[in-house]
């Protein structure tokens, strides 16, 4: 890595830590679950023997779902050291073989194109979402498939940008409140919709095999950020030679406690 995109790292939230810490929940039913969660963007027989890129690979998980799913050739990349060896130790444990390297989405020159390039809830924290869409999409072989997922903008984005940058500048001590914070105030939401709040943190794993406590502390600290909307998102990927296979859109409701990730998968045309 450059000297330049080492510092770029340094300014980020620390999300290796997080996954590192994530990692520990990995089991046979979270795997299942991130398996669903690659299914529901990337068809079966797309994967079978696919070429696979996971850019911002997190804890490895999506990439050991890939695998399990039949995909050939798995290569993993992210910015983060702590995500990286969090990575290379998921994978290793269930006997995956793969390319896994700290990489900006900036700096992939040396990588070639793949049959899928998988990005959930990556580009939007990376300083440039627009010109990282770029990068992810040209590592795209014609006929594959752009898999991702990116805020969607609502009206309380430049808020969230704030929160966002003071959380992860902040003491742990100010974090835990914040974090205390903010977990009340979505009890609350949740009760006064009708829902049990115990029941939907012990069934948050059926989310891509994610954990809800981990993803507050993500969700929270997820500097630089970044949203878009569907239309906006929709334009700039099919300029790039591409055709929409399916187009995010969430609930109008999202904003308060923070939008959620709209999903979105382009082919790529021949």
């Amino acid at each position: 890595m450059s000297g330049k995109n080492l510092l770029e790292a340094d300014s980020h939230f620390e999300f290796g830590k997080n996954w590192s810490d994530y990692s520990s929940l990995i089991d046979e039913e979270v795997i299942a679950e991130a398996e669903k969660g690659v299914l529901a963007l990337v068809p079966a027989e797309a994967l079978k023997g696919a070429a696979w890129l996971d850019i911002g690979s997190g804890s490895g998980l999506h990439s050991l779902a890939a695998h399990r799913l039949g995909a050939g050739e798995i290569t993993a990349v992210d910015i983060d050291a702590d995500s990286v060896e969090t990575t290379r130790r998921v994978l290793s444990a269930y006997g995956v073989s793969a390319r896994i390297e700290q990489m900006s989405v900036f700096e992939m020159d040396t990588l070639g194109q793949f049959d899928i390039v998988y990005s959930w809830g990556v580009l939007h924290h990376t300083g440039d979402m627009w010109k990282a869409i770029r990068c992810a999409a040209e590592k795209v072989k014609p006929g594959g498939l752009l898999a991702i997922a990116l805020y969607q903008k609502t009206l309380l984005c430049g808020a969230w940008t704030v929160e966002k940058r003071l959380y992860t500048d902040a003491p742990e001590f100010v974090r835990k409140a914040a974090r205390g914070a903010y977990i009340a105030a979505r009890f609350f939401g949740l009760l006064a919709k009708g829902r049990n709040p115990v029941t939907y943190i012990r069934t948050y794993k059926t989310a891509r095999g994610m954990d809800f406590y981990h993803d507050v502390h993500d969700w929270m600290g997820g500097y630089p950020y970044e949203s878009s909307t569907p239309q906006e998102t929709r334009e700039s990927i099919v300029g790039l030679g591409f055709e929409p296979v399916k187009i995010g859109d969430l609930k109008p409701w999202l904003g308060l406690f923070g939008t959620g990730c709209a999903e979105y998968v382009f082919r790529k045309r021949i």
